[in-house]
C-alpha cells in the first residue's frame, strides 16, 4: 500500500481514504439537463448517500453549479458536511487577490479544497483558507499547450507549494513522471473509463486518487459501478 505523503498532503482526504480503503472521488459534472433543480439535487444526494461506502471524495463545477445554482451546492455541502471532501472545480485562474478571495468564498460554503490553473503565476502568495490543487496535465487529447508545458508546471507546482496536482489519466507517462519529480505531492486523476483510462490505471502509474464521473453518475447502476472501480483500486493497493 502507498504510504500518505508528507508535507502539504490533505489531511482530510487521506483520512477518509484510509478508513473507507477506496482512491475514488466522484465528479458530479455532466448531467440531464431536462432535470430541474430540486430533482438535481434529490438525484445527487441520493447517490451520495449510497456510495458512502466507497467515494472519499466529491468534485463539484461549473455544470452542476449552472444548474442548480449556489444555494443548491450549499445545500449539498451541507447535507454531507464530514461525510466527503468536498473539492471545488472551477479551475481558477486569475491574480492571486482574486484567487484568495474566491477560497474564503469556497471555504464559507463547505468545501474543502479547489482546483486552480498554475500557468498565471502568483499562486504562491495566496494565502489559502482550503487546500489548493494545481492543474499541470488534463486528461483531454487538444490540451497540447499545457502538456508542452508539464515540467515549466511541476516547477511551479513545487514553488507554490499546493497541497496536490492534477494530472489526467490518460497521460500514465506524465503521472509517472510527476510522481518521480515530486515524490511526496498527492496526484489527483481525472479521466477514468469515459475518457479512455482503465480504473486503477493512474494508481499503477503513481497517482494517487482517481475522479470518475459520468461511468458512475450516469451508469444504471451506480453502485455496482463504483464498488468494481473500487475493487480494482484495491487490487493494486492491497495486493
Amino acid at each position: 500500500m502507498a504510504q500518505v505523503p508528507r508535507g502539504r498532503a490533505p489531511e482530510k482526504l487521506w483520512r477518509i481514504s484510509e478508513d473507507r480503503r477506496s482512491r475514488l472521488i466522484i465528479a458530479l459534472d455532466l448531467h440531464d439537463n431536462s432535470a430541474g433543480k430540486q430533482q438535481l439535487i434529490k438525484r445527487y444526494t441520493g447517490l451520495l448517500d449510497g456510495l458512502r461506502e466507497f467515494v472519499v471524495g466529491v468534485k463539484i463545477g461549473l455544470p452542476l453549479s449552472l444548474s442548480i445554482g449556489f444555494d443548491g451546492i450549499s445545500e449539498i455541502l451541507d447535507r454531507f458536511k464530514g461525510e466527503f471532501y468536498m473539492i471545488a472545480d472551477f479551475k481558477l485562474s486569475d491574480i492571486p487577490e482574486i484567487i484568495q478571495v474566491v477560497l474564503e468564498g469556497f471555504w464559507r460554503m463547505g468545501f474543502d479544497a479547489a482546483i486552480a490553473h498554475l500557468f498565471q503565476g502568483g499562486v504562491g502568495e495566496v494565502r489559502r483558507s482550503i487546500d489548493l490543487f494545481g492543474v499541470v496535465a488534463m486528461s483531454h487529447p487538444q490540451a497540447q499547450l499545457i502538456q508542452q508545458s508539464f515540467h515549466r508546471l511541476l516547477e511551479e507546482a513545487k514553488a507554490a507549494d499546493v497541497n496536490g496536482i492534477i494530472v489526467g489519466a490518460t497521460r500514465g507517462q506524465l503521472i509517472a513522471e510527476a510522481r518521480r519529480i515530486l515524490p511526496e505531492t498527492t496526484i489527483l486523476s481525472p479521466g477514468i473509463v469515459a475518457q479512455g483510462a482503465s480504473p486503477a490505471h493512474a494508481l499503477r502509474m503513481g497517482g494517487d486518487f482517481e475522479i470518475v464521473g459520468r461511468a458512475i453518475t450516469m451508469a444504471e447502476k451506480p453502485l455496482e459501478a463504483a464498488r468494481i472501480i473500487v475493487e480494482a483500486e484495491r487490487d493494486v493497493l492491497y495486493a
